[in-house]
C-alpha cells in the first residue's frame, strides 16, 4: 500500500498544533537512540516523525505509535537540530484527537486559547445558571446537600452528560479504529490482554517507570489512581445510596474517596511544580487548563468534606456547587483532553502488546 503524502503538512498544518520546530529535523535517528521506549522498535519515534515530515496523514491516524510516547523529553534534549521531536509527537496527538472528533470542538479547544477560554467560561455560566434556577432549600441549621441540590437534578444532569460523553467517545473510537483497520487490519478483542494492559499500563503506569525522572512516574501514578478511586467510590455510592444523602454513605467509601482526592491533589501539585520549575518540556495551554481543573476538583472535594464536618451550611453549599461545576467541565471535555489521551494510549499499548505477541509466535523464516 502506497503512502498518501502531503508535503506541507508539518510546516503548514501541524505547526498550528504546537510543532513549531519540527521542520528542522533531518531524520538522523538520535531520538530513537535515546528514547527509553524504543527497545522493541529501533525506529521509534524517528519513524512517526518522518511520517509527519512527508505528510502521511492516514498512516499517522492509524498508528498506535503516536500514543506510546510518555514525553520524558530525552529526544528533545539530545536532538542536534533542536527540532523538538517530542513536541512533534505531542502535536500529532492533538491533531489526531481533532481528526477523530466528529463534533469539531476538539479543533477549537486545541488551536485557539481565546475561544477555549470563552468555551469554559460559557459552560461555567451555564452550570451556575442551572444550579441557581433549580436548587432546593438552603437549610442553615444543618448541612443538607441532598436538599440543596436535589438528587433527581444531579441524576438527570449526570446521566445526560454521561450519555453525551460516552456517545462522543464511542464515535471517536470507531473513527480511530477505522483508520487503524485501513492500515494494519482488524484489532482482535482479547480480554486477558485487555486486563493485563489495564493493570500494567494504567494502574501501575509501568512504561512510565522507564523514564529517568521518577517524579513523572509518581505524578501520573497518583493522578490516574486518584481518578480510578474516585470513579469507583462514586459509582458504588450511587448504587448503595441512590438518595444522595452523604450521611448515609458508608464510612469506608468516604475514606476511599478521600484517599482518591488526596492522590489527585498530590499528582496535580507535582505536575504544576514540574512546569513552574522548568522540569516539564511541554507546556501547551490545554495542559494547564486540565491540570488546574483537576486541582480545583480535588481541593473543592476535600474542602467540602471539611466544611460538612465543621457544620458550616452556607460555605458547604457554595463549595458543593463549585465542585460540581468543575467536575462538569472535566467530564464535558473528556473526549478532547488528557482523558482522551489516556484512552487512546491504552488502546495503542494494547495494539502494541498484540503485535509483539504475534511476532513472538510467528514461525521463524526458513534458512
Amino acid at each position: 500500500m502506497g503512502l498518501e503524502a502531503r508535503s506541507d503538512f508539518l510546516v503548514e498544518d501541524l505547526a498550528r498544533w504546537g510543532a513549531l520546530r519540527g521542520k528542522a529535523c533531518f531524520n538522523c535517528g538520535n531520538c530513537s537512540a535515546v528514547c527509553p521506549l524504543s527497545e522493541n522498535n529501533p525506529f521509534y519515534p524517528r519513524q512517526i516523525v518522518r511520517y509527519a515530515q512527508i505528510g502521511a496523514t492516514k498512516k499517522i491516524l492509524g498508528a498506535p505509535a503516536i500514543w506510546l510516547c510518555y514525553h520524558c523529553g530525552e529526544c528533545t534534549t539530545f536532538c542536534p537540530r533542536h527540532a523538538d521531536p517530542g513536541e512533534v509527537v505531542m502535536s500529532l496527538r492533538r491533531w489526531a484527537i481533532a481528526q477523530y472528533d466528529w463534533t469539531g470542538l476538539g479543533k477549537i479547544l486545541y488551536r485557539s486559547p481565546g475561544l477555549s477560554l470563552l468555551f469554559y467560561l460559557a459552560m461555567t455560566f451555564l452550570g451556575s445558571l442551572v444550579f441557581y434556577l433549580f436548587h432546593g432549600p438552603m437549610n442553615m441549621q444543618a448541612v443538607q446537600l441532598h436538599e440543596f441540590l436535589p438528587t433527581h437534578l444531579i441524576d438527570v444532569c449526570g446521566i445526560s452528560l454521561g450519555a453525551w460523553v460516552l456517545a462522543s467517545l464511542g464515535i471517536n473510537l470507531y473513527r480511530m479504529g477505522s483508520f487503524y483497520r485501513s492500515e494494519y487490519g482488524s484489532l482482535p478483542l482479547r480480554l486477558s490482554d485487555l486486563w493485563a494492559t489495564f493493570w500494567e499500563e494504567v494502574v501501575l503506569q509501568k512504561r512510565y517507570g522507564k523514564c529517568e525522572d521518577r517524579s513523572k512516574w509518581v505524578m501520573h501514578l497518583a493522578m490516574v489512581n486518584g481518578f480510578l478511586l474516585l470513579f469507583l467510590t462514586t459509582a458504588v455510592a450511587f448504587l448503595l445510596n441512590p438518595q444522595g444523602d452523604p450521611s448515609q454513605t458508608p464510612l469506608f467509601l468516604r475514606l476511599l474517596g478521600t484517599v482518591g482526592g488526596i492522590l489527585l491533589i498530590a499528582g496535580a501539585l507535582i505536575a504544576n511544580w514540574r512546569r513552574l520549575a522548568g522540569r516539564e518540556v511541554y507546556n501547551h495551554f490545554t495542559d494547564w487548563i486540565f491540570l488546574e481543573l483537576v486541582l480545583l476538583a480535588g481541593l473543592s472535594g476535600l474542602g467540602l468534606e471539611l466544611l460538612v464536618a465543621l457544620g458550616l451550611p452556607l460555605a458547604s453549599y457554595l463549595i458543593y456547587a463549585a465542585h460540581l461545576i468543575v467536575v462538569f467541565l472535566l467530564i464535558l471535555t473528556a473526549p478532547y483532553t488528557k482523558f482522551a489521551h489516556a484512552l487512546y494510549r491504552f488502546l495503542g499499548v494494547y495494539a502494541l502488546r498484540l503485535e509483539k505477541k504475534a511476532r513472538a509466535s510467528a514461525p521463524a523464516p526458513a534458512s
